[in-house]
């Protein structure tokens, strides 16, 4: 495949766009012709933007707005619609890191990564939905996290929400699938304002100094990817990938070979333990449905139909 990938004539919402990787994605898309809106919860930062993409020739409106609350993702939205009748483009970038012992979490804390990490892609999504189903056409990408896909210490409340959208976007692909949308989701690695409060960031990182690491972990290295999954001529749907420093690869899910026991007993389980731990990954079911198929080949007995 040759040529410049554009989106001219596309219409794309980008949420925690007034910096970092919201930043580096909603100024790409608009250099390739992308009408963008560009949301933050904070005013200033997502008119900063919109007036940086104006400058340089693009098309951009600012928009502020708490999305994970209803008003606010419909708003959104309809921000999108109201100026150029369409919306072809979600990217659900917008995400909040708040580092707390498990002993230390509160329910208060808990709901708010989630409302943040989760609740609002959801509200986005959907607010966007019935206008992708109209027009036969959309692009969804949902932003996970490795913390959520393998698990960081410390990080509970946030690993869980981001790992929520590996179920949301695998989920959602099925639905999406005929009606010409495609859902899909990235796991990025950067070096954001964010990424700066991890508990496993290196000194230079929490002093913002940063250093070759951090250089090499620019935010620019992650919007390539997260515009292709956006494009018309991609055809992936219901992929996570992983996307750092210039390195993209697609997460997937595996089980290994396992054992059977017809009357499976504590026992069995103990004396397989060390197979279940470090078996290698042997089977890679792209829905729910082909486990339960690859299951009931292996179990049941051949000449038994099944019901």
């Amino acid at each position: 495949m040759t040529g410049e990938l554009r989106f001219d004539g596309r219409t794309a919402v980008v949420t925690g766009a007034g910096a970092g990787l919201g930043r580096s994605h909603a100024m790409l898309l608009a250099s390739r012709g992308a009408k963008v809106v560009v949301n933050d919860l904070h005013a200033d930062a997502a008119q900063g933007v919109a007036a940086e993409i104006s400058a340089a020739g693009g098309t951009a409106i600012a928009h502020a707005a708490d999305i994970s609350q209803p008003d606010g993702a419909t708003d959104l939205v309809q921000t999108a619609l109201d100026a150029w009748g369409r919306i072809d483009i979600v990217i659900n970038n917008a995400g909040l890191l708040q580092p707390t012992d498990f002993a230390d979490m509160t329910p208060e804390i808990f709901d708010r990564a989630y409302a943040v990490n989760l609740r609002a892609s959801f509200l986005v999504t959907h607010a966007a939905w019935k206008p992708m189903v109209a027009q036969g056409y959309g692009r969804v990408v949902h932003t996970s996290s490795n913390s959520g896909l393998l698990g960081i210490g410390g990080s509970t409340g946030y690993a869980s929400a981001k790992a929520g959208l590996w179920g949301f976007t695998r989920s959602l692909s099925l639905e999406a699938a005929p009606l010409g949308i495609h859902v899909n989701a990235i796991g990025p690695i950067a070096f954001t304002a964010m990424a700066r409060t991890s508990r496993v960031a290196p000194p230079a990182w929490k002093s913002g100094e940063g250093d070759a690491w951090s250089r090499r972990l620019d935010v620019a290295l992650v919007s390539p990817a997260v515009a292709w999954l956006a494009h018309e001529e991609c055809t992936m749907n219901g992929q996570v990938l992983s996307v750092a420093a210039g390195r993209v690869a697609r997460y997937v899910m595996g089980l290994n070979h396992g054992f059977v026991r017809d009357a499976l007993t504590i026992e069995d389980v103990r004396d397989h333990d060390e197979l279940l731990q470090h078996g290698e990954p042997a089977e890679f079911p792209a829905k729910a449905n082909d486990e339960s198929s690859a299951l009931y080949r292996r179990v049941m007995p051949r000449s038994e139909p099944r019901k």
